[in-house]
């Protein structure tokens, strides 16, 4: 599992003791991996091949964001396949490009078909509310640790990670 924040970055804003690199680095890398467990999905940036059965052409990637379609094609023919020219891939200044999302080959019929795909964020795209939450869970995990002033702490009953709920995996079938 890689870190979905640059550890000077953090070091630097959450003023953590260079001394303690060792234990503020596994905080990073711990808190990483619970985010993108509890996301259900890889966030950096890799390439996918999956299959599906198609609804009316329709179908939609497993994985998201949707960065570029690298290959769309029967998979029993092996025929390439076209998007439809409506059906674009959404940029990441738009809030719902984080999501799920259908897209609509250039035809109606129900097939298999093979997609291989880039998705996720480049290190720097990380969205600024999963970097916050980075942010305020290793800050809480130190406190917890007795390592910095209580008075930074906040009476908050939430779910620490509700506010990640939009980025989180949906299961449509």
């Amino acid at each position: 599992m890689q870190d979905l924040m640059d550890f000077a970055v953090i070091t630097e804003l959450l003023s953590l003791d260079a001394r303690d690199k060792k234990r503020n680095q596994l905080l990073l890398s711990a808190v990483s991996e619970e985010i993108c467990l509890y996301l259900d999905r890889n966030l950096l940036m890799e390439t996918s091949t999956e299959y599906q059965e198609t609804i009316e052409g329709q179908f939609v990637p497993r994985e998201y964001p949707v960065r570029e379609f690298i290959a769309i094609e029967d998979s029993l023919t092996g025929e390439k396949l076209e998007l439809h020219p409506d059906s674009k891939i959404k940029e990441l200044t738009r809030s719902d490009a984080h999501r799920m999302t259908w897209y609509q080959l250039d035809t109606t019929v129900n097939q298999r078909i093979k997609i291989t795909y880039r998705h996720g964020y480049d290190f720097i795209e990380i969205p600024t509310l999963i970097q916050d939450t980075i942010l305020k869970r290793i800050r809480t995990r130190l406190i917890l640790a007795g390592q910095t002033n209580t008075s930074d702490q906040k009476n908050d009953d939430t779910d620490p990670l509700a506010c990640l709920l939009p980025y989180r995996r949906v299961y449509l079938r």
